[in-house]
């Protein structure tokens, strides 16, 4: 055998023979995001994933996570009609204040 085979076979002898600690045993793993299975690929520019970036920095939080909130934020204003084109907001408010139907 070689060193190097040597040296292995040192070194998984060595790591059989440690005791995992009772610290060890006692940590939990977590998966906060486990219950969302789909991951959706979108294609930016450079300057777009930069200012993604520079944005995530600022909100300390990682790029997929900004992305991720800012979409379910504009999902959700969507079912609420909170959001849309400034016309279709004037649209709703005209509505609203003059009672017509959609």
């Amino acid at each position: 055998m070689s060193k190097i085979d040597d040296l292995l076979a040192e070194e998984g002898a060595a790591a059989e023979q440690d005791e995992i600690s009772e610290e060890l045993m006692q940590v939990n793993a977590t998966r906060p995001n486990a219950g969302r299975g789909t991951v959706v690929s979108v294609r930016l520019s450079d300057e777009e994933h930069g200012r993604l970036q520079r944005a995530a920095r600022k909100a300390n939080l990682p790029v997929s996570t900004l992305i991720r909130l800012w979409a379910l934020d504009r999902l959700h204003a969507e079912e609420q009609e909170v959001g849309g084109t400034v016309a279709q907001r004037l649209e709703r408010l005209e509505r609203a204040v003059f009672q017509q139907p959609a």
